[in-house]
């Protein structure tokens, strides 16, 4: 019987994690450390896409991102100006670690309300928009403009974890189906400043849980039904002077959904 009594042990950490990134000259299994990489992102930097790429060649990018951002580190997922006609919605999926993570247009432009967004995701084709799930990195959307259509999402932000949307601007091409411009689900948290809003069902809708601050949103063109729903023990916080307007009314709760 072997004696492990003497011997001591460490539960890993995400980034004392190695891979193999080739078995190139392995034998047996055992391979030299030239061939392995660490996975954790440790350096801030900035990955650019423009117009010209598909969302497949989009998201091919999103995934080649180190699901580990470590603290102190920010990465930056950066649209060039210009209109992109996506076919299929881009999802960024369980980034983790105490760094923060952007994705985001034209930062040049002016903070706050506005509709001149050099950066335009026309999703215009039966497909959501930006999806963040299931992250627990600080995640960040701003200075973008994101066109659906009715009955599909702009923004999904789901489990848990916390963003920061700010400075968008949110269309629906109509508010007859279940469209939403910010479906916050699931326990996630989100503050959610300075957006505005055109047409869709729900402006912000916060459910299952989930936890919203509304801080100076508002609408402009056409008014979603609802301007913001908060359902099954969900909540929503107002502040600022502003908040999104509906035709049918500007606030609703169900389920012990609450809006304050």
């Amino acid at each position: 019987m072997s004696n492990l009594g003497n011997k001591s042990f460490k539960t890993p950490e995400p980034s004392d994690i190695i891979y193999i990134s080739n078995d190139t000259g392995s034998v047996d299994g055992k391979t030299t450390l030239s061939t392995i990489t660490r996975i954790p992102e440790s350096i801030s930097r900035t990955i650019t896409v423009n117009s010209s790429m598909t969302a497949t060649e989009i998201q091919a990018e999103i995934d080649s991102i180190g699901k580990h951002i470590r603290e102190n580190v920010s990465i930056t997922f950066q649209f060039s100006n210009g209109t992109y006609n996506l076919d299929n919605y881009l999802v960024f999926l369980g980034f983790y670690g105490g760094g923060s993570f952007f994705i985001q247009g034209d930062t040049s432009q002016t903070d706050g309300l506005h509709t001149n967004h050099n950066v335009h995701l026309n999703f215009n084709n039966g497909s959501h928009g930006v999806w963040l799930f299931q992250n627990t990195a600080f995640m960040f959307v701003r200075h973008l403009k994101i066109t659906t259509d009715d009955t599909y999402y702009s923004i999904y932000l789901a489990r848990t974890g916390f963003s920061n949307i700010r400075y968008n601007y949110l269309i629906s091409t109509g508010n007859v189906g279940n469209s939403r411009s910010i479906n916050v689900i699931e326990g996630h948290s989100a503050d959610i400043i300075e957006n505005y809003f055109n047409n869709s069902f729900y402006g912000i809708i916060s459910v299952l849980n989930s936890r919203v601050l509304s801080n100076n949103n508002d609408t402009v063109g056409t008014n979603p039904k609802y301007g913001l729903y908060a359902n099954t023990n969900a909540i929503i916080a107002k502040s600022g002077a502003n908040q999104p307007t509906g035709s049918i009314a500007n606030e609703t709760e169900a389920n012990g959904g609450e809006i304050r």
